[in-house]
């Protein structure tokens, strides 16, 4: 969930769990759409947030979509609850000296890589007004 506060910037204000009925798999995931679709719906009711793109993680060093990753993203995308015209996609792992690593992509006409991601201070970029949650 989060904001727009320009033309290719984002303010991630809230990252869930996939949720309690999510399945995992040795190299996927499977969200609780049901779960997430009322976390949507919820969060999107008392802020100005609104839903802008999924996280997961990796296990192995490469953190570039997958084939699933992909099709994930442009489901999303058409879904009248989640509806979101650009989606973004955080994927994170651990590189070579074990340290986090993230890589993001937003859907346009393809998926691009987004060109920097940057960690705030989640007070730094509140709305006014806003409590963090």
């Amino acid at each position: 969930m989060g904001y727009s506060i320009g033309e290719d910037e984002w303010v991630v204000t809230y990252a869930s769990e996939p949720g309690p009925m999510a399945i995992h798999q040795p190299h996927s995931i499977f969200f609780d759409d049901n779960h997430l679709r009322k976390l949507v719906r919820k969060l999107s009711k008392s802020r100005q947030w609104k839903y802008i793109g999924d996280w997961h993680s990796h296990t192995i060093k490469r953190l570039s979509p997958s084939k699933g990753d992909k099709r994930t993203i442009w489901t999303k995308a058409t879904q009248s609850m989640y509806m979101s015209s650009s989606p973004l996609m955080l994927i994170v792992g651990l590189g070579r000296q074990n340290q986090v690593q993230a890589r993001g992509f937003i859907l346009g006409d393809t998926l691009r890589e987004v060109g920097k991601i940057e960690l705030f201070d989640r007070k730094a970029h509140q709305p006014r007004g806003e409590k963090a949650p």
